[in-house]
């Protein structure tokens, strides 16, 4: 079995289920392309995918992108650009965690009527979820596994 070595930045460990690489200064790749934000050239990206987007969007009033959100603030903000900046025509899906509160499934709700979106939900029985969470605590060392597969891998 190998050692496990945390990233001194964000204390993620190299076991994190979305197979993070700890580098030689011991800082992950999640804070490595954190970093990028800061370089990038904000302008001449938007501008490409400008170019990208337009054989993609629908002359039929059909769906132009599937957008993951949780409902969250980031949600809201990706929204935005998809629908009001890159004006496209996205469907929303959502992959239920089933740590919901009250205020985050609002959220959801107005996100749907704020940006005139079609939302789909994905429910995994929670019978099914509890025997995965059992299985990658044990193999894995972490009960939040499931839902970051079901975040990444149902959109």
């Amino acid at each position: 079995m190998s050692k496990t070595i945390f990233c001194k930045r964000c204390l993620y460990n190299s076991k994190h289920p979305l197979g993070l690489i700890i580098d030689g200064e011991g800082i992950c790749s999640g804070c490595r392309i954190h970093e990028e934000k800061n370089i990038l050239d904000w302008s001449s990206r938007k501008e490409k995918i400008i170019k990208i987007i337009k054989k993609y969007k629908s002359k039929k009033n059909n769906y132009d992108c599937v957008v993951p959100i949780s409902g969250a603030e980031d949600s809201y903000y990706i929204v935005h650009l998809v629908k009001n900046v890159l004006k496209l025509n996205p469907l929303l899906v959502c992959y239920n965690k089933y740590f919901n509160s009250e205020t985050g499934i609002k959220n959801l709700s107005n996100l749907r009527i704020k940006f005139d979106c079609d939302i789909i939900f994905k429910n995994i029985n929670p019978h099914t979820i509890k025997k995965i969470t059992k299985y990658t605590l044990s193999e894995f060392g972490n009960i939040y596994w499931p839902i970051l597969a079901g975040t990444t891998v149902f959109p």
